[in-house]
């Protein structure tokens, strides 16, 4: 059987003007969102953006209150283990893992979402960098004398928490910045968003033709 069109699940209202030069391309990112996401509607949109930004909110001042206290002012003797990659301390470390992180998951998620290539690769190397450094205590700890294997699982397991919490952090970002864009996208467009279960029905339905 020959493959169909994949279903578009946004519709066209009155006032969208077909000869409007809306690229193709951004209809389609804007169906990929909706199927992903998943808003029932329009209005729906407003709420997801709300809940996605209140949460990465959250999750990072969360990310920054566990590094000031697990690490900026824990008892570890932050000079010592010094860094191979640019002699940072495991204060220093900790921030740059939440700053490669965090710039790492927003550029990867962007460029899945958005198709390019650049961003992707800035992430790749971002992301060795952040694994370079979780796993660097461990290595130290393993290897020299500076201080115990468990010292340095422990440095590894806080660095691990920061990087997990700020890919998080970045994904519901990306998501709360797409749905802005889509909201925007629609609204200049007069385009509505079609329910996924309204769609659905009207595929079981006959057609009249």
């Amino acid at each position: 059987m020959p493959e169909e069109p994949e279903q578009s699940l946004i519709q066209e209202s009155g006032d969208f003007d077909s000869n409007n030069s809306v690229s193709e391309s951004s209809l389609e990112l804007a169906n990929r969102l909706i199927v992903r996401l998943k808003p029932e509607d329009n209005s729906s949109i407003f709420g997801m953006i709300a809940n996605k930004s209140y949460y990465s909110g959250g999750l990072m001042t969360i990310i920054l209150v566990f590094w000031w206290l697990a690490v900026d002012s824990a008892s570890d003797d932050l000079d010592s283990g010094l860094s191979t990659f640019f002699d940072l301390d495991f204060s220093q470390v900790a921030l740059a893992v939440i700053g490669l992180g965090l710039m790492s998951s927003l550029l990867s998620d962007l460029s899945r979402e958005l198709g390019k290539l650049l961003p992707s690769l800035i992430s790749g190397a971002m992301l060795i960098m952040c694994g370079l450094y979780v796993i660097e205590p461990m290595a130290i700890g393993l290897l020299t004398d500076q201080y115990e294997l468990m010292d340095g699982v422990w440095r590894c397991l806080r660095l691990g928490i920061l990087w997990a919490g700020v890919s998080w952090c970045a994904h519901l970002l990306v998501d709360a910045s797409l749905l802005v864009w889509l909201k925007r996208f629609c609204d200049s467009n007069g385009i509505e968003v079609t329910p996924d279960n309204d769609s659905t029905k009207s595929e079981g339905k006959p057609s009249d033709a």
